[in-house]
C-alpha cells in the first residue's frame, strides 16, 4: 500500500488489515521522497514502524527454494516413478554429485 498524504486516512486504510478482533499486517512501500510522510504518521498516530529493506537477490532465491521443496513434497508419490529416471541420469551426467546436477 502506498500511504496517503494524511496520517488519518493512512491510519483508517491500514486499519482494515485487522477486523472482528483478528490481527493483521499492513505492508506500506514508500521512496525516500515519501519518508517526511511515514514519520509525520509514526508521530500522529504515536506508532513506531517496523523498517526493513528491499528483499537482496540472494534472500528471494532462499525463499524460492524453500517454496519449490514444499511444493516438491505435495507431488502426488504416484507420479514420482515418472521422474526417477530423469532424475538418475541428471546425478550420473555430474558423476553423483547432486550439488552439482543443479547448476
Amino acid at each position: 500500500m502506498e500511504p496517503p498524504k494524511d496520517a488519518e486516512t493512512y491510519i483508517h486504510r491500514s486499519g482494515r488489515t485487522a477486523r472482528a478482533g483478528r490481527a493483521g499486517t499492513c505492508i506500506t512501500f514508500y521512496t525516500l521522497k515519501q519518508k517526511g510522510l511515514i514519520q509525520q504518521i509514526e508521530y500522529k498516530a504515536g506508532i513506531k514502524f517496523e523498517k526493513i529493506g528491499v528483499p537482496q537477490p540472494e534472500e528471494i532465491i532462499k525463499a524460492t527454494s524453500r517454496d519449490t521443496i514444499a511444493l516438491l513434497k505435495e507431488v502426488n508419490e504416484k507420479v514420482v516413478p515418472l521422474f526417477e529416471d530423469a532424475a538418475d541420469t541428471l546425478i550420473a551426467h555430474h558423476k553423483g554429485d547432486a550439488r552439482k546436477a543443479l547448476c
